[in-house]
């Protein structure tokens, strides 16, 4: 049987030897290679603003059966900055509210677009407010989103009207 003894400095030289070939590994992916999800451009809190413009009032109370809108994209000063476009079917028939799935894409102008997915309520009652915000996901971006992910939070402001943020 061999015994092997390592030296304190061959070690010390292992290790200077690792911490060396990681730290100039680093270097390069340090210099501007940043991922695309930490470029993405800081997306501000929007309403998106639905109100007269979706067709789920005309649609059967079917699982299944889709309908979709256009609304208008403000700013938090209330200005328009752009448009939003959906699609949503639904999954389930209940007393009070049917549960959709929806997609969706918000233009703004002169910036990108912003895809997202969520499942929410919706109140068979028109002219009710929505009651209940919502969570959302955001599939990505183009442009000044390219690489966004993460969350979309809705919260009702008003019937068909919702104040987003991103997380």
């Amino acid at each position: 049987m061999q015994r092997v003894t390592i030296k304190r400095s061959v070690g010390f030289a292992v290790a200077g030897l690792v911490v060396g070939t990681v730290g100039a590994l680093s270097v390069p992916a340090l210099a501007d290679n940043a991922p695309a999800a930490h470029r993405v451009a800081p997306v501000q809190a929007l309403t998106l603003d639905f109100s007269g413009t979706n067709d789920e009032a005309s649609t059967p109370q079917a699982v299944g059966t889709t309908f979709g809108g256009r609304g208008i994209v403000k700013d938090t000063t209330g200005a328009k900055i752009g448009e939003v476009y959906d699609i949503c079917a639904k999954g389930a028939i209940n007393a009070n509210a049917d549960t959709v799935f929806c997609t969706g894409t918000i233009r703004i102008t002169g910036q990108g677009e912003i895809s997202f997915s969520a499942v929410l309520p919706i109140s068979d009652n028109a002219s009710a407010p929505d009651e209940h915000g919502f969570t959302g996901v955001v599939n990505g971006g183009t442009r000044a989103y390219e690489g966004i992910t993460g969350e979309a939070q809705f919260q009702p402001r008003a019937q068909a009207v919702y104040d987003l943020n991103f997380a």
